[in-house]
């Protein structure tokens, strides 16, 4: 496929999670099937993932992709669901494996599409559940797995890119398009803009300008 440039890549970090506000999430309505690694966004979060989808509806974007995590997927759904895409779920911008079970207690493909109806059943994603490759303890361990997801989604994909993540893989994606690792905060969006193959521009970083609260978005 011929790629276009210049184009714009968005980076936007998962909303508030549940389990940042309630220690017994799982015994909630809709935990039922969750993973301790993972939480559904808390009702904060579903109101950032709708001031997100505020943010961005003016924007042409071509291809969304998200980490499988249930957060990432209900914020990427929010922010695309008057766009006529689907979510492509990527096991490549999950979150550093350090912090997850063993394997990522994330769904298969199949299973997030019975769940969320904007996840496209058909992508085969660059990295499932049980072929993330092995990773040392420490948030930029997952930098080599993140750089060859990007890499390959970038070859591939035509046009204005979503990409929703976690801190550990948004810092990760930093340190891959402008040579330094860096952490953002919850529901905010970085963009970047690919002049020309492998060239990248950062155009602003962590901005939540588009958020109603602005207070504790734990950007580490």
């Amino acid at each position: 496929m011929t790629i276009t440039y210049p184009r714009k890549i968005w980076i936007v970090r998962h909303a508030e999670r549940e389990d940042n506000v309630n220690r017994h999430w799982r015994k909630l309505d809709g935990a039922d099937g969750l993973a301790s690694d993972n939480s559904m966004l808390s009702t904060r979060g579903k109101q950032q993932a709708k001031e997100c989808k505020n943010r961005f509806k003016n924007a042409q974007i071509a291809h969304c992709f998200a980490s499988p995590f249930d957060r990432t997927i209900e914020t990427a759904s929010t922010i695309i669901e008057d766009k006529n895409l689907k979510v492509k779920a990527e096991g490549g911008l999950c979150e550093a494996l350090y912090l997850c079970e063993k394997p990522p207690g994330f769904w298969e493909t199949e299973q997030l599409a019975e769940k969320f109806p904007l996840v496209d059943a058909d992508y085969v994603p660059v990295y499932s559940r049980y072929t993330l490759p092995k990773e040392a303890c420490g948030d930029d361990a997952c930098v080599k797995r993140v750089g060859d997801t990007l890499r390959k989604l970038f070859e591939k994909y035509e046009g204005n890119l979503l990409l929703v993540g976690h801190g550990a893989s948004i810092g990760a994606c930093h340190e891959i398009l402008m040579g330094d690792f860096k952490y953002v905060g919850q529901a905010t969006v970085s963009e970047f803009e690919e002049t020309a193959p492998g060239k990248y521009r950062c155009n602003f970083s962590s901005d939540s300008a588009h958020l109603s609260d602005k207070k504790n978005l734990r950007p580490w």
